[in-house]
């Protein structure tokens, strides 16, 4: 993985019209292996306008905040991209994004975000994942809304597996389920008894994964077998570069 190298060049800047769906043209096929969630991508992820649900004026506005963190480092600058701590404080600084997540993002949250668009496994996030990172987030922030009726920051672990199932659309086993369940969920009182409930930091980090490994598994399984099977076999360095990213 060429990781932070040394006069690395990624073309950057304020690229207008962009379409990450074009990216991501791979993973737009419904697939009996892996289900529908590059469709649900394609339909509900790469239609929303960040900038508009964070009230900005126009894209430009979110350009601006985008650049004005960038020029803080010259290596950034170098690159014309940002880096985890950079994304996080975006995030949290920025009064508009906090105002619309009211959430604290951390500086792992922010790197699993970043390494789940970080095609060219520099460790930076170039304008064009910039803006597709928030496109995801304010889509998975709207689901998680629907479900989180009483705004307690909270939804129930039944309506995350009905999320991830139903509406992402990942083929899991139940098994697969319950591990998800036991990561990012957790039991806390409500209504005189106990329920199982999800943060929605941790709903973004299961859908950041989710969405990664299903990728990486995805596009390993294809080049292996010439077609997708649901298999693979991986090398133990392999395995370790597609996980330890995240």
């Amino acid at each position: 993985m060429a990781y932070y190298q040394q006069g690395y060049q990624q073309p950057g800047g304020y690229q207008q019209g962009y379409q990450p769906q074009q990216m991501y043209q791979q993973y737009q096929q419904p697939s009996q292996q892996y289900g529908n969630y590059g469709g649900y991508f394609q339909q509900n992820v790469f239609s929303v306008n960040a900038w508009q649900a964070f009230q900005f004026g126009s894209q430009d506005d979110l350009w601006h905040v985008f650049n004005a963190e960038m020029s803080k480092n010259p290596a950034d600058m170098h690159r014309q991209a940002i880096q985890a701590e950079d994304l996080m404080n975006i995030m949290n600084n920025c009064q508009t994004i906090r105002n619309y997540f009211r959430i604290h993002w951390s500086r792992e949250l922010c790197s699993i975000m970043l390494a789940m668009l970080d095609r060219s496994g520099d460790g930076f996030m170039q304008w064009n994942e910039f803006m597709e990172l928030q496109q995801c987030l304010v889509a998975w922030f709207r689901v998680f809304q629907q479900y989180d009726s009483d705004r307690s920051g909270f939804i129930e672990a039944n309506e995350l597996v009905n999320v991830i199932t139903n509406l992402y659309g990942y083929r899991l086993t139940p098994q697969a389920t319950e591990t998800i369940l036991k990561r990012y969920s957790r039991v806390l009182p409500r209504g005189g008894g106990e329920a199982c409930l999800c943060a929605f930091d941790d709903f973004v980090s299961v859908s950041v994964r989710l969405r990664a490994y299903t990728d990486a598994f995805r596009k390993r399984d294809a080049m292996l077998h010439g077609q997708e099977t649901g298999n693979c076999t991986f090398q133990y360095d392999d395995f370790l570069r597609c996980v330890m990213c995240l």
